[in-house]
């Protein structure tokens, strides 16, 4: 099975992928082909799951959304240490697509919101979140050179990313004219269903001409959770915990809490900016990165973020800021728009560093690392917003303060990890 095939790292074939590389041969195209493919098949599912994600916290009933989004992530962080064993049985391709139909399963879920069933699907799309990503990690890895890390997860970012601004644009006018009836989402889980199929279409591949393999058979469930855990606190990787926590923090605020300050009918068209920003973000400086390196891009995604939260206080303490566009304040766009290329930069340039720091069998333990401490950051951010919300007349700013922190702290080791990498290999 080609896709489950190890990287060969004899010389004939570093000097066949070289050749390929300058002639744009079949490997060369293989490996970009499959990336745009899986990029298209993300910016569908993603489309219409973010999009969804974006409203639920303000159209469930009661704290429905936040607790569904807490299960949803909460199951990831346990079946992120299962993922591995998942794709190294059935191959990235088989992995996302299996992956990408649980989240179609939840989408349709909506259609007619029963509780329990919303919150035990939670849990079912959480478990497909971990396979889906941990294989998409592996397979976007393996279709990129060392020297092409921050371009491969740029394009896919930027493509991936373009659902933020498809999926709002949608949302916008699909519930200007329906509100929140089942069309709504009858519309979206259709649109992630093609999504999933366009996964089918992915190519086996050989490792493109660097140091990373196929997700490898795990041994055994505990030998995983033990090379994990000794990644997790190597030298190389402890740095990097607090943005890689921060992420999902960061997400679960302007994907949860954010559009809470907002009315109800603009909360599609404010976050389409958001959905530009981490275009933007991802094709412009994922390419940058590669070129001025990666802690430069982290402090400019990290400036561009740190604008967003407090033009977020702003609208908090003066929701009715003028000017008004759209019925939203002017300020509200522009937060969006520096919370998407925030978002981009910080997960971005996270994939970029481990792509380099981590290889072999590492690499899949990384982006397990990765995903765990993700999504413990994204259940975190819509478990503590019940009890500390910012919206509404008995809101806090909390919730800045705690990211603030996070921000300041995580753009700084990780400035440090990127400096004695560099250090390092010269």
């Amino acid at each position: 099975d080609g896709e489950r095939s190890p990287l060969l790292n004899g010389s004939a074939r570093s000097i066949q992928d070289a050749e390929e590389g300058r002639a744009g041969g079949p490997g060369v195209r293989t490996h970009m082909y499959n990336i745009l493919v899986m990029s298209f098949s993300f910016l569908l599912m993603f489309t219409a799951y973010n999009s969804l994600q974006n409203y639920i916290t303000s159209l469930l009933p009661g704290n429905l959304g936040n607790e569904s989004l807490s299960v949803l992530y909460c199951t990831v962080c346990v079946s992120v240490f299962l993922a591995p064993s998942v794709a190294a049985k059935l191959g990235e391709r088989v992995t996302m697509i299996i992956g990408g139909a649980c989240y179609v399963v939840y989408m349709a879920s909506l259609i007619q919101i029963t509780p329990w069933i919303v919150l035990t699907l939670s849990s079912v799309i959480g478990f497909g979140a971990a396979i889906l990503w941990i294989a998409m990690g592996a397979f976007l890895m393996k279709c990129s050179a060392p020297d092409e890390y921050g371009r491969s997860s740029g394009i896919f970012w930027g493509v991936f990313q373009l659902s933020n601004v498809i999926g709002n644009l949608i949302a916008y006018f699909v519930f200007a004219h329906v509100g929140n009836s089942p069309w709504l989402y009858i519309v979206f889980t259709v649109i992630g269903g093609v999504g999933v199929v366009l996964l089918f279409f992915l190519r086996p591949v050989t490792p493109a001409a660097s140091t990373h393999t196929a997700i490898e058979a795990v041994t055994s469930l505990r030998e995983h959770v033990r090379e994990v855990l000794d990644l997790l606190f190597s030298p190389q990787m402890m740095p990097l915990l607090y943005l890689i926590l921060f992420s999902g923090l960061e997400l679960a605020f302007w994907s949860g809490e954010f559009p809470q300050l907002l009315d109800t009918d603009v909360i599609g068209l404010v976050l389409v900016f958001a959905g530009v920003g981490e275009v933007l973000g991802g094709l412009i400086l994922g390419w940058l990165s590669d070129h001025i390196g990666h802690s430069a891009v982290l402090a400019i995604g990290s400036t561009l973020y740190g604008v967003g939260l407090l033009l977020a206080c702003l609208i908090k303490s003066t929701p009715d800021m003028a000017p008004m566009i759209g019925g939203a304040p002017l300020i509200a766009y522009v937060a969006a728009l520096c919370f998407g290329f925030g978002d981009s930069v910080f997960n971005t340039q996270c994939m970029a560093i481990m792509g380099k720091l981590f290889t072999g069998d590492a690499c899949i333990r990384a982006f397990t690392v990765f995903n765990l401490f993700q999504n413990l950051g994204s259940a975190g951010g819509f478990y503590y917003a019940v009890p500390l919300p910012m919206h509404g007349d008995d809101g806090t700013l909390g919730q800045i303060w705690v990211q603030l922190f996070l921000l300041v702290v995580g753009t700084i080791c990780f400035i440090y990890s990127d400096r004695k990498y560099a250090a390092h290999i010269h």
